[in-house]
Formats: C-alpha cells, structure tokens, sequence
C-alpha cells in the first residue's frame, strides 16, 4: 500500500526541485509558466472586480480558474472520437456575494447523472455560453439557481434550480438533491438522486448510487441505479470500479444498458494537471446487449 501524501503543489515543487546556477528543466519551465499565466488571468479578473465594484470591499483573494479539458473517447462498436472544451470560472469576490459568471464551451448543468460524471462515453455537446449562478444556503440545503444563455446559432437560454444537502451518520453518509431545469432541446425536467456513501477504511469506500431523470419534451424518464467502490492510494492517486444500471420508460418500463467500469485517476500537480483513463465493458438494448469494450482518456489543464 502506498503512503499518504499530498499533491505536488507547484510552487513548493519549484522550491525543492531549484539548484543555484542549474539551468531550469522543460518541466520547472512548463510549471513555471502555468504559474505566470494563472497569475496573469487573477490579474484581469480583480481589475474588473474592482472596477465593477468601485473599491475594495474584503481581502479575499481572487480565485478565478480557467480549466481547458481534453478528451478522447473509443469503443469497439464507435471507434474513435474525441473532444476539447474550456472552462472559465470567474470570481469577482468584491461584486459577488452568493454568484460567479462562468463561461464554457459546454452546458455544465448537463453533467447531472451518474453515467456523465462516472462515465462519460462521448464527447460534450459543443454549446458556447455564460452561466451565472446565484447561491445560497438555507439551514443544511444548498441552493443555487443557475440562467444559462448559448451564444452558437439562435441565442438560447436554459435555467437550473438545485437544492443539494449532506447528511453525516455515524457510519455512513446521505446526499438526497433535486433539481429543476428547463431547455430548449429537452424541455422542461426533473432530476433527483438519492446516494448513499459508506468509508469502510481509509483505503475503500463505498458509494450507492440512486437517480432518476425526466424530460417532458421526449417524454423520457430515465433511472439509474449503480455501485462505486473508491480505493485511494494516496491524494494523488486513486481507482473506482464502477457498476450501472440504466432503465427508461418508453416503449415501456424496461432495463436498457448495463456497464462496468474501471477510473484510473491521477493528479500530477495540484490545481495544474491531472487525468483520468477508464476502459469499460458497455452492453446496451439498441445492440442487443452485445458486449461493447471502450476506453476513455481526459487530460485536464487548469489556470
């Protein structure tokens, strides 16, 4: 078993690694450049924090983030595909009390089921726009409503409303949410999840995973029931075999895929670069549940 250690965090890495009157290595040069340009973009953004705001109201640091993802995706009955999408988060923490603008190449609030966030099996819908989310937290429920407006073709707006909270049991832990969201493509939804999480050791836990999706435009209702189990080796690295099951309501109530998945998870360095490999074993109604192997890679680089 490997021993518990942090992220390589990238200035304490240029600290240990730098040598008095050693040239820098392509690595030193490449963390060091990441640094300089995450810099640059707090830069920016506090500029506009204050010019928006008038002066400064509070000593927060600026913790604007821009996080450009690479993915490729490969299954024997598809073949190959593959995808690049950014995401910009913007703080302004002297104008924002409870919101923050992002801009994305995606619509995030798409990434609600367990089979996109566990499983992501084919490159994000290409869809350009900004989001501004509104938060706040009433008693244990988090809440956030979240308007979102896409720029390609005819401007299109869809919205989000979530209510999310945590409850912390002696051995085990519950996260009920429920989330209202309207789009153009899918009409008005539902979506709530029920997962329960278990920590057998430091090494293993145990997620079961609970959720159920409506759309009112197709008319779909679509449920998935699943089991992680996380073994993390370190905070840098960890495994995630995974198991789903996905049912849906049209032509009848009936079973429609099933699949197993392995999540490879490694963070490099802390807040820089990290990746994610995935091979995984999909059988689905529309292929007769034949067996359909794949394997999925994404490589993130944040600011």
């Amino acid at each position: 078993m490997a021993s518990i250690s942090a992220p390589v965090d990238a200035k304490e890495y240029l600290l240990d690694h730098a040598e008095p009157d050693a040239p820098e290595s392509l690595e030193q040069s490449m963390i060091r450049g990441n640094i300089s340009v995450a810099q640059w973009f707090n830069g920016v953004a506090d500029g506009l924090d204050l010019f928006l705001a008038g002066e400064r109201y509070t000593k927060k640091p600026n913790e604007t983030s821009v996080t450009l993802e690479s993915s490729g995706f490969y299954n024997e009955a598809d073949g190959a595909s593959g995808a690049i999408n950014f995401n910009v988060d913007l703080r302004l923490p002297n104008v924002e009390e409870y919101w923050q603008l992002t801009f994305t190449s995606y619509d995030e609030t798409e990434d609600r089921s367990a089979r996109t966030r566990y499983l992501r099996q084919t490159p994000r819908e290409r869809n350009i726009g900004a989001s501004v989310g509104l938060f706040k937290k009433l008693g244990e429920v988090k809440t956030s409503f979240r308007p979102r407006i896409a720029f390609e073709g005819t401007p299109a707006i869809s919205h989000s409303l979530k209510f999310e909270s945590v409850a912390e049991r002696r051995s085990y832990r519950i996260n009920p949410e429920l989330e209202f969201y309207a789009t153009p493509s899918k009409g008005a939804g539902l979506f709530q999840s029920l997962n329960f999480n278990w920590e057998l050791t430091k090494m293993y836990s145990v997620t079961l995973i609970n959720e159920g999706d409506y759309q009112s435009r197709p008319h779909i209702y679509t449920v998935t029931n699943g089991v992680s189990l996380g073994q993390q080796f370190n905070k840098r690295m960890s495994l995630a075999y995974n198991t789903f099951v996905t049912s849906i309501n049209r032509p009848n109530y009936q079973l429609d895929a099933y699949n197993f998945s392995v999540t490879w998870h490694h963070v490099v360095y802390k807040k820089i670069l990290e990746y994610r490999v995935i091979p995984n074993l999909d059988f689905t109604q529309k292929r007769n549940f034949a067996m359909n192997p794949g394997v999925n890679v994404s490589i993130d680089i944040n600011f």
